[in-house]
C-alpha cells in the first residue's frame, strides 16, 4: 500500500493508535490532530482507493452512511451548530472524508475552515481531553 495513511491504518489495527476511534466496514475513524473544532474527525478508507468514481454505487451508499454515522456522533457529543464533509484527496491521495463540526466561535461560520489560521485549526486542548474525546465518540458509535 503506497498511501501515506498506511501507517496509521496499521496503527490503528494493533491498537496503537491514540487517536483511532472505531473501525467501521469500510473505514477507519479517527479524532483529527486539529481539535480547534472539537469533535473534527477523519475517516480513512480501508484500502487506498483514490477515486470515489472507483467504488460501486453500492460501496458509495455504505461509504457515505459511515460518514454520517460518524456526524451524528460528533453531534451527540459536541452540539455543533453544522458539520462540514469534505473528501478533497488533493494531499493525500487515498479516499478519505473529514467531518468537520462547526461552531458559532468560528473566524467565520460562512467560510471553509481550510483558510482559518493553523493556530486556530490546531487549537489547545490538552492531551487529557482530545482523549476523553475518543472515548467518548467511541462510545456514541457502539464502539
Amino acid at each position: 500500500m503506497d498511501s501515506p495513511f498506511r501507517l496509521q491504518l496499521e496503527l490503528a489495527r494493533q491498537g496503537k493508535h491514540p487517536l483511532h476511534v472505531a473501525d467501521l466496514k469500510r473505514t477507519s475513524v479517527f479524532l483529527s490532530e486539529n481539535q480547534g473544532l472539537p469533535g473534527w474527525c477523519v475517516l480513512i478508507h480501508k484500502t487506498p482507493v483514490l477515486h470515489l468514481s472507483d467504488l460501486s454505487l453500492d460501496e458509495q451508499m455504505s461509504l457515505f452512511r459511515e460518514v454520517a454515522l460518524v456526524a451524528g456522533a460528533i453531534r451527540a457529543r459536541f452540539s455543533p451548530v453544522r458539520i462540514n464533509y469534505e473528501c478533497l484527496c488533493n494531499q493525500v491521495h487515498h479516499l478519505h472524508w473529514h467531518v468537520i463540526p462547526r461552531y458559532p466561535t468560528d473566524p467565520d461560520p460562512t467560510k471553509p475552515v481550510w483558510g482559518f489560521p493553523e493556530a486556530f485549526l490546531r487549537g489547545s486542548m490538552p492531551p487529557e481531553a482530545i482523549q476523553q474525546s475518543v472515548i467518548s465518540l467511541r462510545a456514541a458509535l457502539g464502539k
